[in-house]
């Protein structure tokens, strides 16, 4: 048994893999046959995203089962962002009964970004750029992407209308406030402050 941030137990058997977020009391019992050599990632909140031989696996916590897959090579926190939100709902077309927003947004390659909805693997957007991308990270509804390149340049990817936008055309640190909308950025020396996003 190993314990991550004084907040997450990583436990395994024979055949499965627990996971609880002692936060919360929710715990995971998965069937997992591993390789010894994942990576585990608790950095969003929700979930625990285990990487292996290029294989990203999401578990929520509180349910025995992985949520959703995908391949990417890059496994680092500022490179992958999952979000699940059951506050905000998308509208399923099959049924009047809308669903919990359940969202990643990763790294294909060193300048592609894809957003997934990870309940049905399907790729909501694939952003193609044209400088590799170091940082990137999800609002909290999913509707709204924020990522920096190589060269510092922030933008802002509205995956409502598939828009990309630039914020700042140097930019040292960025991140949204957690729980809000608000994106804080520095640029050189002026910290800026998006209120509304829009």
């Amino acid at each position: 048994i190993k314990v991550y941030k004084n907040k997450y137990v990583l436990g395994q058997t024979t055949d499965t893999l627990l996971l609880c977020d002692l936060d919360s009391s929710k715990l995971s019992e998965i069937p997992w046959r591993g390789s010894g050599n994942e990576k585990y990632d608790f950095s969003s909140p929700n979930v625990c995203m285990i990487f292996n031989a290029g294989e990203l696996s999401i578990i929520e916590y509180g349910v025995n089962e992985i949520i959703g897959t995908c391949r990417t090579e890059y496994m680092h926190p500022y490179l992958i962002s999952a979000r699940l939100n059951y506050n905000a709902v998308k509208a399923e077309p099959s049924g009047p009964t809308p669903a919990p927003v359940r969202i990643i947004a990763y790294l294909f390659d060193l300048q592609t970004i894809r957003i997934q909805d990870i309940t049905n693997s399907f790729i909501m957007a694939t952003i193609e750029h044209d400088a590799k991308i170091d940082y990137l990270a999800l609002n909290q509804s999913g509707s709204k992407l924020i990522f920096r390149d190589k060269r510092k340049q922030l933008y802002l990817f509205n995956l409502k209308d598939q828009s990309k936008s630039t914020l700042l055309n140097f930019c040292s640190y960025v991140n949204w406030v957690s729980g809000t909308d608000v994106v804080v950025a520095q640029n050189k020396n002026t910290l800026c402050v998006w209120y509304s996003i829009d």
